[in-house]
């Protein structure tokens, strides 16, 4: 399904061109299989030499391959909704929200591992292993899945700083040294003060792994290691809690690979020890 993914993660980015052979291409990805380069440019008003720029905007060579992994997502798609419940329906109740919530989340996170892959994962739970120092940043809903993945590489025993204040967060990054990691967090890409702190590790040569939205952004481009959550869901009121539930969720699978690579949970007793000295009188 990641030709799917690819193709709304970019619209935001897209021409007006690109943007029509997008949309069409949304809806009537089950009939494109029947559908030449040339008929896909006269459904969308277009020449057959635009349909073949997009596809390789998208990374592909050509036409064919872009429609055979739009038929292998449609294939794969059905194949799933086999197996899932059918999106619940607009209820003001309180269950009704549960159901849509739950619903919203389990799309979302089960499609994380389809535009992240183990390779990209593992590269950089190794890049954090090896780190002598993690700098944290994410301002906003992003704050608090930064701040989250502090404490669990503290947990491990890994030195991790983070400051909510941008300015404060520059001068940390000054005292990094040579194998740190910066990990960047945020759903836009497009954070100024994100930005800034990421120009300034890589004129240092420091390490970055970027967590944002799955769109072509600033932040990622500059990055090392590029993760991403997908963006889609229609109501404001549950989207940012769905972004930053899929950004703890991927920070939570580096955490477990790194616990899973150490092989002693000795970190974690002393960590558990030291948090029951707060629960005593």
């Amino acid at each position: 399904m990641l030709s799917l993914l690819k193709i709304r993660g970019m619209l935001e980015h897209m021409s007006v061109i690109e943007r029509k052979l997008a949309e069409f291409i949304l809806e009537n990805s089950h009939l494109l299989r029947d559908y030449s380069s040339q008929q896909l440019a006269d459904a969308v008003g277009t020449s057959q030499s635009s349909v073949v720029k997009f596809c390789q905007k998208l990374g592909y060579k050509g036409y064919p391959d872009l429609k055979l992994a739009i038929n292998e997502a449609v294939v794969a798609a059905s194949t799933l909704n086999w197996d899932q419940p059918e999106k619940p329906g607009c209820d003001d109740g309180l269950n009704g929200l549960v159901e849509q919530l739950q619903f919203s989340l389990q799309q979302n996170l089960r499609n994380l591992l389809n535009i992240n892959t183990e390779a990209k994962l593992q590269q950089a739970a190794k890049l954090l292993q090896q780190a002598d120092t993690v700098l944290l940043a994410g301002y906003g809903h992003s704050a608090i899945v930064a701040a989250d993945m502090q404490c669990r590489l503290l947990q491990l025993g890994k030195l991790a700083l983070y400051h909510a204040d941008p300015a404060l967060s520059l001068q940390l990054a000054r005292t990094l040294a040579p194998g740190s990691v910066i990990l960047l967090v945020s759903d836009s890409g497009q954070n100024n003060d994100v930005l800034k702190l990421e120009q300034y590790g890589q004129q240092r040569q420091l390490k970055i792994i970027s967590l944002t939205r799955y769109k072509t952004n600033a932040q990622s481009l500059a990055a090392d290691v590029t993760l991403f959550t997908l963006s889609g869901e229609e109501d404001l009121r549950m989207q940012p809690i769905i972004t930053q539930q899929a950004q703890q969720h991927l920070c939570h699978i580096l955490y477990l690979q790194l616990c899973q690579w150490r092989n002693s949970d000795l970190p974690l007793t002393e960590t558990r020890q030291l948090l029951d000295l707060l629960e005593k009188p």
